[in-house]
């Protein structure tokens, strides 16, 4: 009878392996350390093909080697502590950045308000009032073929809408040389037949015009804005890039910051950082030599000019990406640009001054969360003066804020001057909002303040909540978008969710009181008189008047009948 071919342990233990004895890999103790008295145990196996693979646990069976590819070296890693603190930390870092993350993004934040206060009920992931929302027409009249912009309107009513344009948008973006777009604006309708790059810019100028100067849309406005994106379009791959196309470029995120979706966005300022650092805009120094020679002429413009335009472009790739949960543009080295000279009547270095702070809130710079409040205070302490400086200084805020109360730090000694600033940028975007200058902050601002206000729970927050919602209301009445009219109902539930959960939590208390009832006490005046007139309460007074000598004279029964509550012989004259 031909006998059975012997099984082999397809791990053996460590005293086996040490002393190359046969082990059948059976859970501690195999048959061999039991008979010879040693202390038997299995090393942890791990996968050779991925790190990130399931470690099997101690004495259970690991995976049998890919008999195809032949045999394969085993590799063993033991479980100390060091290892353990090891996996703590990466967790640790993990969980930290998960959370900065949420703390960042606006829709986090919404959702997981929502989800404290009734699961059932809480609103989905999504970034609302983002901004005022997309500008459509009343009528549905189909638009063309994209169209020159010499040939969508006069060059009149362009010099109109750029006037708006430098009126209420450019001392806030303040990257365009004015003088030099009206003498532009001026030979493209006289003598310059050919269209050129420069065309987009022409035409995101008097878009953001439209915008800001009409509140309901109209065709001239769609005509605008896709023919700009069709001349941009047409240059983007060409073969060098020039600083007209980046300025068309970042009008075009602008407009889509105000009006479009946050993934278009995203996606749009992350190409104008490529093409920022494609003509070496972010560098202050001398540009690599390598490469100075593919530069066009065009990108040696001002240096205040190109600090403006990276420092705009930084801001609107920074806070998208924040809001997305996304990762931002970053260039090499020389990150940041240096802060643009002041100009009278020009509040462009107020918003670009708040960058730093910015950039250093990024998700991935593991900061100590504890310079969150000197940070905070410094902001506050800042100085901005118009209203969509004040709005940016104010998104900056909330996020702070987020963080703070993320990590459970007390911002007690901040909290009036958080408010106050809350309650002027409510009154800044009432004023914004009717006098048609629709930023983003405008409706972004608003819903994010009712949430924070939320988060922070206190009587004197609470409190703007009336002007918050009514704030609210007021924008989506004078831009009656569904995105408007979404993120009002949203607010509106968070409110109603949270009034929902105080009165479900002042029913648990009144059921906890009307269950613990205290026994009724007696007056003290009657109680002391019963008492005292009971004989047994006599017995044990009449025993302490025999023990002291000097009490034997007094008279016990007037002592007992007197009123100790109301006489002056109970206080002591």
């Amino acid at each position: 009878m031909e006998s059975p071919k012997r099984k082999r342990a397809r791990l053996a233990c460590q005293p086996c392996r040490e002393r190359k004895r046969k082990c059948d890999g059976r859970d501690p103790p195999c048959s061999t350390c039991s008979q010879w008295g040693y202390e038997c145990s299995y090393q942890v196996r791990q996968s050779s093909s991925s790190s990130l693979s399931h470690t099997p646990a101690l004495g259970s069976s690991p995976r049998a080697p890919n008999v195809i590819a032949g045999p394969q070296p085993l590799h063993f890693d033991v479980v100390t502590p060091a290892t353990i603190r090891s996996t703590d930390t990466a967790t640790s870092a993990h969980d930290g950045l998960r959370r900065r993350v949420e703390a960042n993004s606006g829709a986090t934040t919404v959702r997981r308000l929502g989800l404290k206060m009734d699961p059932n009920r809480a609103p989905r992931l999504n970034l609302f009032g983002w901004n005022i929302g997309a500008r459509q027409l009343s009528s549905s009249i189909p638009v063309t073929a994209p169209l020159l912009v010499t040939e969508i309107t006069s060059l009149d009513h362009m010099k109109a809408l750029a006037q708006v344009y430098f009126d209420k948008l450019d001392p806030c973006y303040g990257f365009i040389d004015k003088h030099q777009f009206f003498n532009r604006l001026h030979s493209r309708w006289t003598s310059e037949p050919e269209p050129s790059v420069y065309d987009s810019v022409l035409a995101g100028v008097a878009a953001l015009g439209c915008l800001f100067s009409q509140r309901n849309c109209t065709v001239t406005e769609l005509h605008l804005v896709q023919s700009a994106r069709s001349t941009l379009d047409q240059h983007i791959f060409s073969a060098s890039a020039s600083l007209d196309l980046l300025t068309g470029w970042l009008l075009r995120t602008i407009h889509l910051r105000l009006t479009d979706s946050p993934h278009a966005t995203w996606i749009a300022s992350s190409t104008l950082m490529h093409l920022i650092e494609s003509l070496g805009l972010h560098s202050d120094s001398d540009v690599n030599p390598v490469y100075a020679s593919s530069f066009p002429p065009s990108a040696q413009c001002d240096p205040d000019l190109k600090r403006r335009i990276v420092g705009v472009s930084h801001h609107l790739n920074a806070w998208t990406s924040f809001d997305l949960g996304l990762s931002r543009v970053l260039f090499q080295k020389h990150d940041l640009p240096l802060p643009p000279a002041p100009k009278p009547g020009d509040y462009t270095a107020e918003l670009i001054r708040l960058l730093p702070t910015s950039v250093s809130l990024d998700p991935s710079v593991a900061a100590e969360d504890t310079g969150l409040l000197s940070t905070l205070s410094n902001i506050l302490n800042g100085s901005h003066t118009q209203s969509p400086s004040v709005m940016a200084q104010t998104n900056l805020v909330l996020c702070l804020v987020r963080r703070i109360l993320s990590q459970n730090l007390d911002m007690s000694t901040l909290a009036e001057q958080v408010l106050d600033l809350l309650k002027k940028a409510l009154g800044c975007a009432r004023s914004m909002a009717q006098d048609c200058s629709p930023w983003h902050q405008v409706a972004n601002v608003p819903f994010h303040i009712i949430c924070v206000l939320l988060i922070m729970d206190t009587r004197s927050s609470l409190a703007i909540l009336p002007d918050a919602i009514q704030t609210v209301g007021f924008v989506a009445s004078i831009y009656d978008t569904e995105t408007m009219r979404e993120a009002k109902r949203t607010a509106y539930l968070l409110v109603l969710l949270h009034q929902q959960r105080r009165k479900d939590d002042l029913a648990v208390f009144s059921k906890a009181l009307a269950e613990n009832q205290p026994e009724p006490r007696m007056d003290l005046p009657s109680q002391i008189s019963t008492n005292f007139n009971n004989s047994e309460d006599h017995a044990w007074l009449e025993a302490l008047v025999a023990d002291l000598p000097s009490l034997r004279d007094a008279d016990l029964d007037e002592f007992l009948n007197t009123d100790m509550t109301g006489g002056p012989l109970f206080l002591g004259a």
